[in-house]
């Protein structure tokens, strides 16, 4: 039997999670007609051949953001979509910065944006912008399969709210209106899919992250001991200098962790190109 890096967890008849190692899920939706798979992750291997052994269906890929982790396998598809922002970011590194296994990312970029429901046949994946953790953050809301894919705005292990600069809001009170955005909608599923640290989790999750912001809001300043066993600031891809160690602080609540900077917690500048004024 041929070795394939990947292995597929089955959660619901028609949804599978994607183990790709310490990286992020992806998510593989099945419909009628089509599939769509949020996420391609940094898989050593091809990750559409693999899937093509699940599903015989045609694969529609989107990104919930443009970070490496979500991205560096889209090159095994002809077309990915993605927030614009998302777009801008990963076409702004190099070929050689986005290509993983040898596949050059020559795939065609498409714009998706606030309220575009992927129509898989029998299933409807409606798009919400929710930027916070990057400025092309959007998350999935299946209809009939009341499920929500959250990405990295909310998940068990830790949301991390300070990338980026004064250009852009990633703050406390940024995530707090994402997550009354989606308590809002809470009606509408019943589990939620992250892209880290285990899934599924409870919806009851939306409640403790909204207690958790409203602390930092309030003025309880969280914990400089910021690792964790998926967060470790002194190695690998998350290792950073004294400076930014410094000012950064980690909030945990009820099972909810959030990582932030101390200096910008109120404040909401700049990016957010979100059509219903959230």
């Amino acid at each position: 039997m041929r070795h394939t890096p990947y292995r597929a967890r089955q959660i619901s008849p028609n949804t599978y999670v994607v183990d790709i190692g310490a990286v992020c899920y992806p998510y593989l939706l099945l419909g009628s007609e089509k599939a769509l798979l949020i996420d391609s992750g940094m898989g050593n291997g091809n990750l559409r051949e693999y899937l093509e052994t699940i599903t015989d269906l045609p694969i529609e890929l989107v990104n919930t953001h443009g970070h490496f982790d979500h991205t560096l396998c889209n090159g095994y598809f002809d077309k990915v979509w993605m927030h614009p922002e998302a777009i801008a970011e990963v076409m702004a590194g190099t070929p050689e910065e986005r290509t993983m296994n040898g596949k050059v990312p020559d795939f065609t970029a498409e714009p998706v944006t606030e309220g575009h429901v992927f129509d898989l046949g029998g299933r409807h994946i409606e798009v919400l912008e929710t930027a916070c953790h990057s400025p092309g953050d959007l998350m999935f809301l299946d209809h009939e399969n009341r499920m929500l894919f959250t990405g990295d705005n909310l998940e068990a292990g830790q949301v991390l709210i300070f990338y980026g600069n004064a250009e852009y809001g990633a703050t406390v009170a940024r995530h707090l209106e994402i997550m009354k955005k989606i308590e809002a909608r809470m009606d509408e599923f019943d589990i939620i899919c992250p892209a880290h640290n285990g899934a599924p989790l409870d919806k009851s999750y939306v409640t403790y992250f909204i207690e958790n912001d409203q602390r930092v809001l309030s003025g309880i300043e969280g914990t400089a001991d910021l690792d964790s066993p998926s967060f470790a600031i002194n190695e690998g891809a998350f290792a950073m200098d004294d400076e930014k160690k410094a000012v950064l602080r980690c909030s945990e609540w009820k099972g909810t962790s959030l990582v932030y900077d101390s200096r910008r917690v109120h404040e909401s500048k700049g990016l957010w190109r979100i059509s219903n004024g959230v």
